[in-house]
């Protein structure tokens, strides 16, 4: 806890065919204004673990023939139609959904805005998702990748909500997490903070104090906000969660004895989980030891030994990717072959990690209300798991998380110092009115550049930035180079305090604007919303615009600006 900067931290194993979890254990506070102390019932964030649950759903489904794992997504969503790649709409399943196979990019910041702006509704997902690119400077994705998209993943849920005929948030409850007896998962804070058992996301400031973070309500009602990182559990659920998993997995391996499940009816709601491990896409590392590693339908699937552990965790992916495989820190290097299914969710104030190993029956869970100095979760994990299984011969567990730790603020001070670098204010020469406006972009989403009050010591007018039409979004603009503004905080701890976790690079906090060659005026501007796309154009909204002109500016401009060479190679991580 305090090498990552963690207020709170709570884990929870169960083992072979013991009736109750061998261990469960919680440390620190949940919620620092009221002393509140976390415990095997404190709800978390779990981040990029939603994608088991959901997954689960849609194996409910499968087994009550009301759909199938390779159905076309457009079978159940008839608007789905990506418009970079048409092959997209014809051909993409709901394994493609699963597996991230589609090829659709990655609009993190789209879903966790500053403040913990949702920048959409629910009801304008597929016509953003069918704007999303779905090719970068090597070619089409679609089936010929893996590509983390959330977006895309989010889809589920509005398929779910389709074949069930009531939300998603709704069908969870009724088909898994009542039976289940998951009382503490997906809580809707509706009162105060104090009334409902939840950690609360914070960052350790440079002081020693604790500043919370900025993510705004869960929604209960965006089903594909859920279902790709939405959801919150705690212990003692998610326990109940990976016991189920098991018992439905030994039913169909035809075990004689099942995993008796925690908290929970003595058969499993789940179905098809040994489905949801047969289709995947491989995701190798380079390690020595050529075990197989894959993502899977919502879980990643390794065998240890193996460098591939933690494998979306800040664990891993914390600075530069010559630091990704170290084999010092690989567990059970002279210990016998496991095979283990999981998950490691990142996402703003939040680290949550489930590993499950079907053969030995055990399952460990860690959930930590932090997000901003390595993994707290994932190293808990590691420590678990070297004792329980007694992996030869012992690595440290720490070394690593402080190696994580110190390459997430190097990460950080390189980002400012590109920004630096690549800032010339002496070639702003635009006036403040020029650039104030209602823009939109990828169908619908719209951001708002506004005017607001001048500090005492300044005279000009100053400009920001609101995005969804969420005043808790409100960000600073400041000049930055040629017709730039810049809405990136440079301190590290005010980006982690306004949920901007996803912000990893300097250019996704720069507004490029373009002016139209005719009259002068602004009518647009570019946002590279993630350095591994294209930059995408937002259109002024201009008094009288209707949508057949704002797509004749895109079409002047074009919908993404394809120049020069992005990066082919996408890690996991940020927002998972």
């Amino acid at each position: 806890m305090k090498i990552a900067n963690a207020p709170s931290i709570s884990v929870g194993i169960i083992h072979g065919l013991d009736k109750d979890p061998i261990f469960r254990k919680s440390y620190g506070l949940r919620n620092f204004e009221n002393r509140l102390y976390a415990d095997s019932d404190t709800s978390y964030i779990i981040g990029g673990c939603s994608k088991m649950i959901t997954c689960a759903a849609i194996g409910v489904l499968v087994e009550e023939n009301l759909l199938e794992w390779d159905d076309r997504v457009r079978k159940h969503l008839p608007a789905f139609d990506p418009q970079g790649d048409p092959e997209i709409g014809e051909a993409a399943t709901i394994i493609d959904l699963c597996r991230h196979s589609t090829g659709l990019a990655d609009p993190t910041p789209i879903f966790a805005g500053p403040g913990g702006t949702i920048f959409k509704t629910a009801e304008d997902h597929i016509a953003f998702v069918n704007t999303l690119p779905t090719a970068d400077s090597s070619g089409q994705r679609f089936q010929t990748r893996w590509w983390l998209s959330q977006a895309a993943f989010g889809l589920l849920a509005q398929i779910i909500e389709a074949v069930a005929g009531i939300s998603f948030s709704e069908f969870l409850q009724k088909r898994i997490f009542r039976p289940l007896r998951m009382s503490q998962t997906n809580i809707i804070e509706s009162k105060s903070e104090r009334d409902y058992n939840i950690a609360l996301p914070y960052v350790r400031l440079s002081d020693g104090t604790w500043s919370k973070i900025e993510t705004g309500k869960t929604y209960k009602d965006h089903g594909p906000f859920l279902a790709s990182m939405g959801m919150s559990s705690s212990v003692n659920d998610m326990l109940a969660f990976m016991a189920a998993v098991m018992n439905a997995y030994d039913q169909v391996q035809g075990a004689q004895v099942s995993q008796p499940l925690t908290k929970a009816r003595s058969t499993s709601p789940l179905k098809h989980i040994a489905a949801m491990w047969s289709y995947w896409l491989d995701r190798l590392v380079d390690d020595g030891f050529a075990n197989e590693t894959a993502y899977a339908l919502g879980w990643f699937r390794t065998t240890m030994p193996t460098a591939a552990l933690g494998m979306s965790s800040y664990n891993r992916y914390a600075d530069d990717e010559s630091s990704w495989v170290d084999e010092k820190t690989i567990l059970g290097k002279e210990s016998k072959r496991r095979t283990l299914y999981g998950y490691n969710g990142v996402t703003n104030g939040f680290v949550a990690t489930a590993y499950l190993f079907p053969e030995a029956h055990t399952a460990i869970v860690a959930l930590s209300n932090t997000a901003n100095a390595g993994d707290a979760a994932e190293t808990a994990s590691r420590i678990m798991l070297q004792a329980l299984f007694k992996l030869k011969p012992r690595v440290s567990t720490l070394q690593p998380l402080r190696k994580a730790r110190d390459g997430c603020i190097n990460a950080h001070e390189k980002m400012v110092a590109e920004w630096q670098l690549n800032r010339d204010v002496a070639r702003f020469a635009g006036a403040s009115k020029d650039f104030i406006g209602s823009y939109i972009g990828l169908n619908a989403i719209r951001i708002g550049i506004l005017e607001i009050d001048s500090d005492s010591d300044h005279e000009s007018v100053q400009l920001a930035v609101v995005f969804g039409d969420n005043p808790a979004s409100k960000c600073a603009l400041e000049p930055y180079n040629a017709d730039m503004l810049s809405f990136l905080p440079l301190n590290r701890e005010v980006l982690i305090s306004r949920g901007m976790l996803a912000w990893t690079s300097y250019k996704m906090g720069i507004f490029e604007f373009v002016r139209d060659e005719e009259d002068g005026e602004v009518a647009s501007f570019w946002w590279q919303l993630d350095p591994y796309e294209y930059p995408s154009l937002w259109v002024r909204d201009q008094a009288g615009m209707g949508p057949q002109q704002i797509q004749e500016v895109l079409d002047k401009f074009g919908q993404f600006r394809v120049e020069g060479k992005i990066a082919d190679v996408k890690p996991v991580g940020s927002g998972e």
